[in-house]
């Protein structure tokens, strides 16, 4: 599917960042690595994203933020290995499920404060 459209449709501004994110699939237990993160939603790099609509349970820590982060997320969107190239990363754009009320104010503190540096 063509990432093209969803800048215009993305609710929460995106941090680039550098994490290692471990995920759960029903049947793996796989990491890779996240490019970017918001209030909403990650991206994470992969050879093989997994298909839209796909539900992940990833765990993952934030710098400056003592408590790993454990959250279900859907796969939305998919750039296939086919579709990427210099401007788009083969992976895997995903959507917070059951990020809870104090966890997404500490991530919403953490990017709005890297966003002003």
């Amino acid at each position: 599917m063509s990432g093209e459209a969803f800048p215009s449709k993305r609710e929460h501004e995106r941090l680039p960042i550098t994490l290692t994110v471990n995920y759960r699939t029903d049947m793996d237990f796989l990491n890779a690595a996240a490019k970017d993160i918001s209030l909403g939603g990650m991206f994470l790099k992969a050879l093989s994203p997994l298909p839209e609509g796909t539900e992940l349970n990833l765990c993952f820590n934030i710098p400056e933020i003592p408590i790993e982060f454990c959250v279900k997320a859907e796969i939305i969107w998919a750039v296939s290995s086919a579709e990427a190239d210099y401007e788009k990363d083969c992976g895997m754009g995903l959507k917070f499920i059951n990020l809870s009320k104090e966890r997404s104010k500490q991530l919403e503190d953490y990017i709005n404060k890297k966003l002003e540096i």
